[in-house]
């Protein structure tokens, strides 16, 4: 019996880049995906205050003191105007606080725009009661002024959406890739892909979860837009850049856009510039275009909309000047044996 030789140098090679190569992505996964979480902390989060005139000078300060730099207090003049400016997505959420009627105290919050932001703010009510009950205040009463539906209050179907819209893209990219070559076969399907998934989708977060409100219509056209700015991304960098197209665009989506999202939050409680760069990539802005669509009548969407069609446009450019590209170069290899 023979014996077997030893491994070669280039195999051992192999496995140690193997073994040194899968836990640094692991680590990278871990660190990228569970940081935003461990830090979640409020960062100048806009919230409402109507108060009197010494209070609204005192407040924010005592809050500085407690929270540095964690709440953005704009006053307003009585609670009509407070509970327009939380509908308008200028705040998250308003305190309303009147030395001389303590009974009154009370905490307007908005969960459909972020479940996370309003539980913050009702613990900042908490603790503001806490710190004026030598005046008579206690724990505030808590209004939910756009709240989120009851059958989904924490929107565990807006972010569970995150993970199929990315994966959508990533496979329309690989399919078109290889089995349509021609530009507008890759426009037409891209667009296909777009609006089928936003309908589709649209009517399981909407009629099947009820986690969606508003014109059933509207909030599957903010989805079909994110689908196909994805979609369009994703073919365009696989047309200009080949396979590794596929590698640039899985990192952009899954290593920045979802987990700096704020799907799971708000901006305003990830660290640091964080929160404002993941609203000017693609999942971000979804996340903020649809909640805006389906509970505040489109109040705060705006710039999330052109984001959104930003990266659209920037994928379907893509696609035509790669398409064009290889296009060109085909026919430059074929002239040769043309002319002979």
């Amino acid at each position: 019996m023979r014996p077997t030789p030893p491994p070669s140098p280039r195999a051992l090679v192999t496995v140690l880049g193997i073994g040194l190569l899968i836990p640094l992505i692991v680590t990278t996964l871990l660190t990228v995906f569970a940081w935003p979480a461990y830090r979640t902390a409020p960062h100048h989060l806009p919230v409402g205050l109507v108060t009197t005139a010494t209070l609204s000078s005192r407040l924010p300060a005592l809050l500085e003191t407690s929270v540095p730099g964690g709440f953005s207090l704009t006053t307003y003049e009585n609670e009509a105007r407070a509970r327009l400016a939380i509908k308008q997505r200028e705040v998250y959420g308003a305190i309303l606080l009147d030395p001389a009627r303590p009974a009154d105290f009370k905490v307007l919050t908005a969960s459909a725009g972020s479940p996370a932001a309003a539980n913050v703010i009702s613990g900042l009510g908490t603790q503001v009661g806490t710190v004026m009950a030598a005046a008579g205040f206690s724990a505030p009463q808590v209004e939910d002024v756009v709240p989120a539906t009851a059958q989904d209050p924490r929107q565990a179907t807006l972010i569970g959406a995150v993970l199929p819209l990315v994966l959508s893209g990533m496979v329309t990219g690989l399919l078109i890739s290889t089995r349509l070559h021609r530009v507008g076969a890759r426009l037409a399907a891209v667009s296909l892909v777009g609006l089928l998934t936003g309908l589709s989708m649209g009517s399981v977060m909407q009629f099947g979860f009820h986690t969606l409100t508003g014109s059933y219509l509207l909030n599957s056209v903010v989805i079909a837009l994110a689908v196909g700015s994805v979609a369009a991304l994703v073919t365009g960098l696989e047309t200009v850049l080949g396979l590794r197209g596929l590698g640039v665009a899985g990192a952009l989506l899954l290593l920045l856009s979802n987990p700096f999202s704020a799907l799971t939050s708000a901006p305003e409680l990830l660290p640091g510039w964080w929160g404002p760069l993941g609203q000017l990539l693609p999942l971000g802005a979804f996340g903020r275009l649809l909640r805006s669509v389906a509970f505040f009548g489109g109040a705060g969407g705006q710039g999330a909309m052109w984001v959104l069609v930003f990266w659209l446009a920037l994928g379907l450019v893509l696609i035509a000047a790669g398409s064009r590209h290889h296009t060109a170069r085909e026919g430059a290899a074929l002239t040769p044996s043309t002319a002979s």
